[in-house]
């Protein structure tokens, strides 16, 4: 799928905002595309709780009673749980790593400055995502590679059961094991460390926990950023005016970056399920339901964004919803904001006349797809000369 389906959103939107759509292989759920009902659902996490899931598919549930998977959870075991992650992941953590951001970007540029050619997504979007997690969660930056390709893989919301799906799930499962065995015992001065000997809920971390939290910090700390970065330099490619602005005023890249979130959102649509009988738009939906928010749909909502189908770097009234809102508002937003903003600065600094030298190839997704970006992006520049150190030390502290 190269893009939501946003004619799809609009004629929901004005006809049936809360519509009810049969599912496959599960019991259907309502499909809410109105910015006011989305911003509901995530405002009110007493009615439309995240547990068993987020996820569509029922067949997605991670954990159990005492040990949780934190986006598949509600309070208090979220508000604990999310507690004890915001120290590893919060704004203050993330401020101290920009100038290692900047340097860990252009070490991922040099690899490929001189060569005038690149693969969007597997040379640069990819590498910074998986590069910048692996520094935040103390592992080899090379060994992230491979676990980001199963976290690639993951978030296609296809079988984990058969094939590339159980492949994927495996390897994720065996390198969370190798440093629970090793952080349970010699602990590090890092974040897997901190997890591995932290509490929740007067519950000590085992091996369990530890592979939902480690599993969580490797897809949503890394998949959505590389989905941004490659869906928004295409977006700016078919803008050109844009990119030329962004080229002669640099500093309009933060008004920008929340542009590209607004108008690309790397997740499609995120599930909530009603804990007792509510109403959304008039219609009456049912205890135990599944109600899913599609984000694009939110996202280009005209009682909220003027001129919603046009990309404008300049939008003055922009509180789009691809990060969520309220107590699960994404953990990682600050992270998302630095990598994405340092990225696409450099990359625009260093290839400005980056172009498409082919065209982008995109994965096969389950149904009904979650998260989207391209699996390639062909591009190319004119070589320039290597700026940064051979190795650049890891950016966070």
């Amino acid at each position: 799928m190269k893009a939501p389906p946003y004619e799809v959103f609009k004629y929901l939107r004005e006809n049936d905002p809360v519509y009810w759509q049969e599912e496959h292989n599960g019991p259907g759920y309502w499909a809410l595309t109105r910015y006011e009902d989305i911003k509901r659902v995530e405002l009110d996490s007493e009615t439309f709780s995240n547990e068993p899931t987020v996820l569509i598919s029922d067949t997605g549930i991670a954990g159990d009673d005492t040990h949780k998977h934190l986006i598949f959870s509600d309070a208090p075991h979220h508000t604990e749980h999310r507690q004890m992650l915001s120290k590893e992941i919060g704004l203050a953590r993330v401020r101290n790593a920009k100038d290692g951001m900047e340097r860990l970007v252009d070490s991922i540029i040099d690899l490929v400055i001189e060569t005038g050619k690149a693969d969007l997504v597997k040379d640069l979007s990819m590498k910074m995502a998986s590069f910048a997690i692996a520094d935040l969660m103390g592992l080899d930056r090379i060994e992230s590679l491979e676990m980001f390709h199963a976290a690639e893989v993951l978030t296609r919301n296809i079988s984990v059961t058969e094939g590339i799906g159980l492949e994927a799930l495996t390897t994720m499962f065996k390198h969370a094991s190798q440093a629970w065995a090793e952080r349970s015992v010699q602990p590090r001065n890092d974040t897997l460390s901190r997890i591995a000997h932290s509490v929740i809920m007067g519950i000590p971390v085992d091996e369990f926990q530890f592979q939902l939290d480690y599993q969580l910090l490797v897809s949503a700390g890394s998949d959505t950023s590389r989905n941004v970065l490659s869906t928004g330099m295409l977006t700016l490619f078919n803008h050109p005016e844009a990119r030329q602005a962004l080229l002669d005023e640099p500093t309009l890249m933060p008004k920008a970056l929340e542009e590209i979130l607004r108008y690309t959102p790397p997740i499609i649509a995120m599930r909530r399920t009603t804990t007792m009988v509510t109403e959304i738009g008039g219609k009456k939906i049912g205890k135990g339901q599944k109600v899913v928010m599609y984000y694009g749909a939110a996202n280009r909502d005209p009682e909220v964004f003027e001129n919603p189908d046009v990309f404008d770097i300049r939008r003055k009234v922009n509180p789009h919803m691809t990060f969520g809102a309220g107590r699960h508002h994404c953990l990682g937003a600050h992270l998302a904001r630095l990598e994405l903003t340092t990225m696409f600065t450099k990359m625009l600094q260093r290839m400005p006349d980056m172009e498409l030298a082919g065209a982008p190839q995109w994965p096969e997704l389950g149904e009904p797809p979650m998260v989207g970006g391209p699996a390639s992006v062909p591009v190319r520049f004119t070589p320039a000369s290597r700026v940064a150190d051979a190795e650049v030390a890891p950016i966070f502290a």
